[in-house]
């Protein structure tokens, strides 16, 4: 009896070309529900776990501070605020002269 293998699976649906068509159709399938579910997998995350996360205490100062300041948080860079680019410069600061132990 012949091993049956990949090859020779092609072969069959290469030589009738309804069932090459199938299975074309079936990965297609796959991947429009895959694409599905991951659109509906980042938009649970942004209409639901975000809004939830705010909620904990972690974030509560990190919110108030954003609302009091109107700082616009879904900007990338925040280059018109003045806490932000003093941020900014500290940050680069403590990368060029990295503190120093006790001499």
């Amino acid at each position: 009896m012949e091993q049956i293998n990949s090859r020779t699976l092609d072969g069959i649906a290469a030589a009738h070309g309804i069932a090459a068509a199938r299975l074309k159709d079936k990965k297609r399938g796959k991947g429009v529900v895959a694409l599905l579910f991951s659109v509906l997998a980042i938009m649970f995350c942004l209409l639901y776990v975000g809004p939830q996360l705010e909620k904990l205490p972690l974030f509560k100062p990190i919110a108030r501070f954003i609302e009091e300041r109107g700082v616009e948080a879904n900007m990338y860079f925040y280059t018109d605020l003045e806490e932000f680019s003093e941020a900014h410069i500290n940050m680069d600061n403590s990368m060029d002269y990295p503190p120093q132990g006790p001499q």
